[in-house]
Formats: structure tokens, C-alpha cells, sequence
């Protein structure tokens, strides 16, 4: 659910005057980037943990936000250092990355077991097959934060400032990371000729 500038404004100040209801309504809205944040730095097993952790946090914090930056880039910080927190916690020194085929949520539905008409011939799945194999390892190889970066804007499709909060750097620096992560995949996949 989107808002009005005006609208987010008025369910910011009643969340300010204490309505938690009014909070809730503005973090559902921002939940899925909460989660794809929670998500690209923690892994599916620990995102909700810090989702929730981050409402609580950025609920006992919201007298603090003066608003220098949107309430969204404000809570990705808070959810940024959530993850940190939770890593840290439980003793993991590095950031754990989700293979691009592997699903967001558990469960399936069972339309996804009807045979489409339109599905791809298995040769052209087989070669759909090597090709995410191929990203796969390209991916694998490149830096953790080039990686990270990389899959929270091509994947994930987070905005350079959202990049930026949830990564804790600059927004240049966000750029720089991007442009070396898409250059050094490009190489990678030429190399195995993936693509030309």
C-alpha cells in the first residue's frame, strides 16, 4: 500500500502521539523491504526475526526520526543494524547469500503443478538450467558486498538510497559497488561464454 505524502505524514504524527495502530499501518507498507533487506543479510531462516525486531526497535526509536531522510531509508538502517545484530549474536562472522533460484517464501500452490501449454522445451530449459548455473558461479565469486549489492538492486530492486541504508554506506559508494559487481559478472560469464 502506497501513500500520500500527506497521508504518511498524518499516520506519522498520530504514531508520534502514540498510536500504534497508525505505526503498524505505515510499517506494513514498508514490510517487503524490510523483509528483502532482512533477507539478503541474514537468510530465510532469520529475516522475520529481524523484521520484527526492526518494528519494535524503529517503534520505541520513532521519537528520534527528524525526518533528514524518509521514514523507508530511516527503518533500513534500523533493520541493517537488526541483522548485524542478530549475526553477531549467534556468533556468524559473514553474511549469508540466497541462490537466485531458491524461493523467498516456503510452500507452493498448486496451480504451479499444471502443465503450462506455453512452458519451454526441455532443451530450452536444459539451457535455462546452465544459464542460472553459470550466474550462479559468476555470483559466487564475486565480493560479498559487491554480491550483496548487486542482487539487492538487480534482484531485489531496491533504489540506491535504500542500497545505501541498508548497507551502511554512501550512495556513491553503492554505485561503485554496482558497477564493479555488473563488469567483473560480465567477465566471468564471458569467460565461460554465458554470454557475449
Amino acid at each position: 500500500m502506497k501513500f500520500s505524502t500527506r497521508e504518511q505524514q498524518e499516520l506519522l504524527a498520530r504514531a508520534r502521539q502514540g498510536d500504534v495502530d497508525a505505526f503498524a499501518v505505515l510499517f506494513e507498507a514498508m514490510r517487503p523491504l524490510m523483509h528483502r533487506v532482512a533477507y539478503r543479510l541474514v537468510g530465510p531462516n532469520d529475516c522475520d526475526d529481524v523484521v520484527m525486531e526492526t518494528y519494535i526497535k524503529a517503534w520505541r526509536a520513532l521519537s528520534e526520526f527528524g525526518g533528514r531522510s524518509t521514514l523507508a531509508t530511516w527503518t533500513c538502517r534500523i533493520a541493517r543494524n537488526c541483522a548485524y545484530d542478530l549475526l553477531r549474536r549467534r556468533g556468524r562472522r559473514e553474511v549469508r547469500e540466497q541462490s537466485l533460484d531458491e524461493p523467498l517464501e516456503e510452500g507452493r500452490d498448486r496451480s504451479e503443478e499444471v502443465p503450462d501449454p506455453r512452458a519451454r522445451t526441455p532443451a530450452e530449459a536444459a539451457a535455462a538450467d546452465d544459464l542460472r548455473g553459470a550466474i550462479q558461479a559468476a555470483l559466487d565469486r564475486l565480493h560479498e558486498v559487491h554480491r550483496t549489492t548487486f542482487l539487492l538492486r538487480e534482484v531485489d530492486g531496491l533504489s540506491y538510497r535504500e542500497i545505501a541504508a541498508a548497507t551502511g554506506v554512501r550512495i556513491g559508494t553503492v554505485m561503485s559497488r554496482l558497477f564493479y559487481a555488473r563488469r567483473r559478472l560480465r567477465r566471468l560469464l564471458e569467460q565461460i561464454g554465458a554470454v557475449r
